[in-house]
């Protein structure tokens, strides 16, 4: 079931490229907001590390979007995040294998 859309953009030159793992992959957060400018209440930020949110780093801002669509019969819950390294997610992709596509 879907529960909701964001639609948004991000200035691909504002990336730090040191930030990519892997060369291709870029960790960012969505911060939402209960208020909308110009039809955007959501900002796309680079993600940090735990290292720069406690020196409370000054965040880099990728882009902004909007929130357009909530289901309103599904309950959005905020998700759990476990900490894995690349090579545990390696892992269990791996073992997923037998899939037919």
């Amino acid at each position: 079931m879907t529960t909701g859309i964001i639609s948004g953009s991000i200035d691909l030159e504002s990336i730090d490229k040191t930030k990519l793992a892997k060369g291709k992959y870029l960790q960012f957060d969505i911060i939402l907001s209960d208020e909308s400018k110009y039809g955007n209440n959501a900002w796309v930020v680079q993600g940090q590390s735990k290292e720069e949110r406690e020196a409370k780093t000054k965040k880099v801002s990728l882009g902004n979007a909007g929130v357009r669509w909530i289901n309103p019969d599904a309950t959005i819950v905020v998700a759990q995040r476990e900490e894995v390294t690349n090579t545990q997610q390696q892992s269990s992709r791996e073992t997923t294998a037998d899939l037919p596509f």
